[in-house]
């Protein structure tokens, strides 16, 4: 490709190219101010040469990386899987492998040390960092859970208990004004 490229401006530029220019050269007026054709397509052969002179980085990359072998995997043993969980109802769909029975394994082969496990540039520390606050945020979450039944629980027996004390002053008002309907009480006589 760089050759036949060289070899068009090299054509390009020669001087018999030049000159199969229009017969009537002595023309005057704005056409014979224009630049000569030479001298323009000189300055085009030389950045042309210049361009194929550079290198290319990605080209050059691909010419000099040593060729990687392809592996391919496939898995025949069919394995029922079923017969561990049980019926599919029984375990939630997160449990359950997304991408078949050996899917993780598969992940965990092809997948380099670098991006496992929470990707590349987490150290220790900010692993750490990450499962501290993970579980204190979890903490957090099951005692305001527990707060808020609580506090549901103390609504619902302070509801029943003022429900309790106004039926108790109801029967209180009741009973005074009629005293033969208090269980208990002795029937008088009509």
């Amino acid at each position: 490709m760089r050759l036949s490229a060289a070899l068009l401006a090299v054509a390009l530029a020669s001087p018999a190219a030049a000159q199969t220019g229009p017969a009537s050269a002595a023309q005057t007026g704005p056409a014979s101010a224009a630049p000569s054709p030479a001298a323009a397509t000189a300055a085009d052969v030389a950045r042309i040469k210049r361009r194929l002179d550079s290198g290319t980085p990605i080209l050059d990359a691909v010419a000099t990386t040593a060729p990687v072998p392809t592996f391919r995997a496939s898995v025949t043993e069919r394995v029922d899987i079923w017969k561990f969980w049980g019926d599919p109802d029984e375990v939630a769909a997160f449990v359950r492998p997304r991408g078949g029975t050996w899917h993780n394994e598969f992940q965990a082969m092809v997948t380099p040390q670098v991006l496992r496990n929470g990707g590349a540039g987490l150290g220790n520390g900010e692993r750490l960092q990450l499962a501290a606050t993970g579980m204190a945020f979890a903490g957090a979450m099951k005692l305001l859970g527990i707060g808020m039944r609580q506090a549901k629980e103390a609504l619902h027996t302070r509801t029943v208990r003022k429900a309790k004390e106004e039926v108790q002053r109801e029967l209180e008002a009741f009973y005074l004004l009629h005293p033969e309907a208090r269980p208990g009480a002795v029937p008088t006589p009509p």
